[in-house]
């Protein structure tokens, strides 16, 4: 058997199985976009068909796959939804670090994700495309994409929000506050407004040297006195200007902390472009067909951070990195795995996503 026929097959059995109440031909040509995706790293519908071991030409494969992103029936509440559902259960014994961010997919488009943090990969589990560049979404787009992930998470759940300065306004900031029990740090700009005991300042005018972290608590955010919250003001003495970070968390350090974690969703964008499936190269433009061609990307790289994980806890890493330490992400790790086991007629590791909770352990 080819491997193509082999990561299709198996693909195919694990979609079946999880998803047993979705429409049968959806699901298959579901299973050829993840197939295409996996193994020709490529969103562009021609060269994903060459992957699909499929007894028509690769010209009908391609239009079947276009097809699939135009169709309104492939809704994420019918084929993503339910992994990440069990995702965020599976992770949810200890907080869940949830971060958004937008970046450029298709042609003249935005995608805003929101994921959860897991080792130093970011998990993606909702999102919105629109027309736009970076920065332009309005606070109304920010809720939307976090309405979504609202019933997704585990009632008993703690969860952490995570944001940079696009982030900060006072309409997003207050559904959080009367709509969740969320903790959340967001970012907000040096000319940004607070109000202490009173008295309005802007945060430049507050004399901070590289080493500080100064709190201000109890005061209100921006003209609107939004609040009160903490706003928490560090320079990291290896960085070149200070942060200021709006939260709800009551340590300053604690608040630092959390915020550094936001980094982890580059490494999202990353790997779903240049390190991995050249999402940037699509030729799309419509946002719906983008969010539908993201959702089966989307699937296809939690199973790769999944193959990773195997590869790890069934002590093979060794076999494809340093024996000392892991050097290899564990979505690189994921995809020379997959190589491996194709190449050596080893069995595909499970299409699982519930993944392991490893934010407890030390993975080497």
């Amino acid at each position: 058997m080819s491997n193509q026929k082999r990561v299709y097959q198996h693909v195919l059995r694990g979609l079946k199985q999880a998803l047993p109440h979705a429409p049968q031909g959806h699901t298959v040509t579901l299973a050829m976009l993840m197939t295409g995706i996996l193994l020709g790293k490529t969103v562009q519908f021609e060269k994903m068909a060459g992957e699909i071991p499929a007894p028509i030409q690769d010209a009908s494969i391609a239009e079947r796959l276009r097809r699939w992103v135009r169709n309104p029936n492939a809704a994420p509440e019918v084929f993503f939804t339910p992994f990440a559902t069990a995702l965020l259960a599976a992770l949810a014994d200890t907080p869940l670090v949830l971060a958004m961010d937008a970046s450029s997919i298709g042609r003249g488009c935005q995608v805003l994700v929101v994921g959860v943090v897991y080792q130093q990969r970011l998990l993606p589990v909702a999102w919105v495309v629109y027309k736009g560049g970076k920065g332009h979404a309005p606070a109304s787009t920010h809720i939307a994409v976090l309405e979504q992930v609202l019933p997704l998470l585990p009632p008993e759940a703690t969860v952490i929000l995570l944001g940079d300065g696009e982030y900060d306004s006072v309409e997003m900031l207050t559904w959080v506050a009367t709509h969740t029990a969320w903790e959340s740090v967001v970012r907000t700009a040096k000319s940004a407004q607070v109000t202490v005991e009173g008295e309005p300042l802007t945060l430049d005018e507050l004399a901070l040297a590289p080493g500080d972290l100064l709190s201000l608590s109890e005061v209100g955010f921006t003209q609107q006195e939004f609040g009160p919250v903490q706003v928490v003001c560090h320079w990291d003495a290896q960085e070149e200007a200070p942060i200021y970070l709006v939260t709800n968390l009551e340590l300053a350090a604690e608040a630092v902390y959390w915020y550094k974690k936001r980094f982890k969703i580059e490494t999202l964008f990353s790997d779903k472009k240049t390190r991995g499936f050249h999402l940037h190269k699509s030729g799309l433009t419509v946002p719906a067909r983008l969010a539908r061609l993201f959702m089966a990307t989307s699937l296809a790289y939690i199973w790769v951070v999944y193959m990773g994980v195997a590869c790890i806890l069934t002590g093979q890493r060794p076999r494809l990195d340093r024996r000392a330490r892991r050097t290899k992400s564990l979505f690189r790790l994921g995809l020379d795995w997959l190589k491996y086991v194709l190449k050596h007629d080893l069995p595909l590791p499970p299409l699982i996503f519930k993944v392991p909770n490893l934010q407890r352990l030390t993975i080497t």
